[in-house]
């Protein structure tokens, strides 16, 4: 039996890239400009590897809309 539940793909996309990024990459780069700071902000190279992580995301959540 099916269940049907309601998710916002955006928040559901970001997480994920989110994830993806610190589990692979943690270790290799500065993820945060500021890791103290109140509000943290990707390094421009984290952006990066995040926007790309964030498109396939969206891409694959989308691609199961019925």
């Amino acid at each position: 039996m099916s269940e049907l539940i309601t998710i916002n793909k955006l928040e559901l996309a970001s997480e994920l890239a989110s994830l993806k990024l610190e589990q692979a990459y943690k270790n290799f780069i500065q993820i945060y400009e500021d890791e103290e700071a109140d509000e943290l902000t990707y390094t421009e190279e984290a952006q990066d590897i995040f926007n790309e992580y964030y498109d396939a995301y969206i891409s694959l959540i989308e691609s199961c809309e019925q």
